[in-house]
Order: structure tokens, then C-alpha cells, then sequence
């Protein structure tokens, strides 16, 4: 399995958390890898750089902030690539 894989594989694990994790987190940044929390943080530069020296760059975490994602509606243009979606 390659890096990239784990990487969308812990996505969905962390999507799945995230209720959960909203419930008493809500806007702390985790690093997430194996279906859990490994810690907890402040900041995305902490977490960054705690999963980093936890896991290492092709370790597979996730580091995320624990906060409902924003669903974008898409057009018909954005989909067929006619108009690009403004970031």
C-alpha cells in the first residue's frame, strides 16, 4: 500500500471520528493515524511537526482540525471543468 493510499484510507477513518471528535475538541488540530487520535493540538504548525517527528514523512498520518466540513454545491460547469471553483 503506498503512502498516498494510507493517507485517504485514515481520511475516511477521521471523517468518520469526526462527530465524535467535535463533541469536546472542536477546533484543535489532531494528528490521526491507525482509526485514532494520537495527540492534540493548538496549532497546525504543532501537529505538523509532532507528526512528523512521530511518524516521519511517509508515516500516513493525518493532520487535520477537528471542525465540520463546509459541503461546496457544484454546478454543472464546475464538474465538466468550464469554470473552475474559486478557492
Amino acid at each position: 500500500m503506498t503512502t498516498r493510499d494510507r493517507v485517504l484510507e485514515e481520511m475516511g477513518r477521521f471523517r468518520a471520528a469526526l462527530p465524535e471528535l467535535q463533541k469536546q475538541h472542536a477546533g484543535k488540530w489532531v494528528v490521526f493515524r491507525g482509526g485514532r487520535v494520537e495527540s492534540f493540538h493548538d496549532t497546525e504548525d504543532e501537529a505538523y511537526r509532532s507528526g512528523m517527528q512521530t511518524f516521519g514523512r511517509e508515516g500516513g498520518q493525518v493532520i487535520a482540525q477537528v471542525k465540520s466540513e463546509d459541503p461546496r454545491p457544484l454546478t454543472a460547469g464546475v464538474v465538466f471543468g468550464i469554470v473552475s471553483y474559486p478557492a
